[in-house]
């Protein structure tokens, strides 16, 4: 039955899987999604493989069901589970997020006989074992959603038939972060010497240690960096800062709920990604007026445009990237121009309405143009 016919008789059942609903980037373009679609055509319930998390109580209080199936994140026993939930809803539509959701998704969707079956790609991940499984068992898939150009090629290359991929880059609504709340005190931040700020985990992903090297490198006396994130480097990370003398000058935040009060406070945004998708931590940046300095990597490249609403550089080069920190650490008035530039980038070209109505788009698509 075409996408249309279902429509006709009632709302198209959209059940996202996901494998975890902590804060993170896949997590919150979910919620975005799954909190924003059209009620009149369009009945969203979400599924979690694994724990609650922030996500899950915020889908909840904006009237979305979560189904939580506590399990492990990929086994035979977790893919029947999820089987039965699709066939008791008489799900139209399985839309994943995240590899292992991405995994249990299409087998337990192909099960329960669901009509479409989408996943998605949230970044350039480089570990091969995964990019064979996406590549093996792309014929249980109708769709891969691509967060960014970068990544749909980058996917493509890996061997997913082009014809299955749609690029759907993340979206933002730059009115929320127009007026976020002052930072707290106890940050201990400045008042008049400038501050960089980082929105990531602290993983090999992000590379904090040349992320702090670069810092180090900067040319900018008094300046401070305030890292929001945790993760698995966070005591070699601070070992790393005692050790280059950044002691004083560097604010390991922890993971924030709300990184508003950050970015209304900081000057410059800095990432030193190793691979990327489209961070929403940049997005976020740009939302907030702030220029960007960040790797040259996946979906950044996409989103800040280099020498107008920020600065590129190379992966791993921490030379190059502390170059650039400390050209935009140092000039105020550069740092405001390019700023504005990239607010106004935000809002033109990667606004939630449009992420949301391209979703909705590929659930409409009729049968007969689904690509196994």
């Amino acid at each position: 039955m075409a996408a249309s016919q279902v429509n006709a008789a009632r709302r198209l059942r959209v059940f996202y899987l996901i494998t975890e609903l902590d804060a993170g980037g896949a997590e919150k373009a979910l919620f975005e999604l799954a909190s924003r679609l059209d009620r009149t055509r369009f009945e969203p319930v979400v599924g979690c493989l694994s724990g609650r998390g922030v996500f899950g109580r915020r889908l909840e209080e904006a009237g979305v069901e979560v189904v939580y199936f506590d399990a492990g994140r990929f086994s035979a026993g977790v893919v029947w589970r999820v089987a039965r939930e699709l066939r008791r809803r008489q799900a139209d539509v399985m839309h994943a997020f995240l590899f292992h959701a991405n995994m249990v998704g299409r087998f337990a969707a192909r099960l329960a006989g669901t009509r479409r079956v989408i996943c998605s790609v949230r970044v350039e991940d480089p570990r091969r074992w995964r990019l064979w499984a996406d590549r093996l068992t792309q014929g249980l898939m109708d769709f891969e959603t691509c967060v960014s150009s970068a990544a749909l090629e980058y996917t493509r290359r890996s061997g997913v038939a082009g014809r299955k991929l749609v690029a759907i880059p993340n979206g933002i609504d730059v009115a929320l972060y127009a007026r976020p709340e002052p930072a707290p005190a106890e940050w201990s931040l400045p008042v008049a010497a400038p501050v960089a700020a980082v929105v990531a985990r602290l993983d090999e992903q992000k590379d904090p240690m040349t992320m702090l090297e670069a810092f180090a490198m900067a040319r900018a006396p008094g300046a401070v960096l305030a890292w929001a994130g945790d993760g698995p480097l966070a005591e070699a990370a601070r070992r790393r800062a005692e050790e280059l003398g950044l002691t004083d000058r560097v604010r390991f935040l922890g993971r924030l709920a709300d990184v508003r009060p950050l970015l209304g406070r900081a000057d410059v945004f800095a990432l030193a990604s190793r691979w990327e998708g489209m961070p929403n931590c940049v997005l976020e940046a740009m939302a907030s007026g702030l220029p960007v300095v960040a790797t040259a990597v996946g979906g950044c490249r996409e989103l800040v445009e280099d020498e107008v609403t920020g600065l590129l550089a190379r992966p791993g080069d921490a030379g190059d990237l502390g170059k650039k920190l400390g050209i935009l650490l140092e000039q105020e008035g550069l740092r405001r121009k390019m700023g504005e530039a990239g607010r106004r980038r935000a809002a033109e070209r990667f606004s939630l309405d449009a992420m949301v109505r391209a979703n909705e788009d590929l659930y409409m698509l009729p049968q007969d143009l689904t690509a196994r």
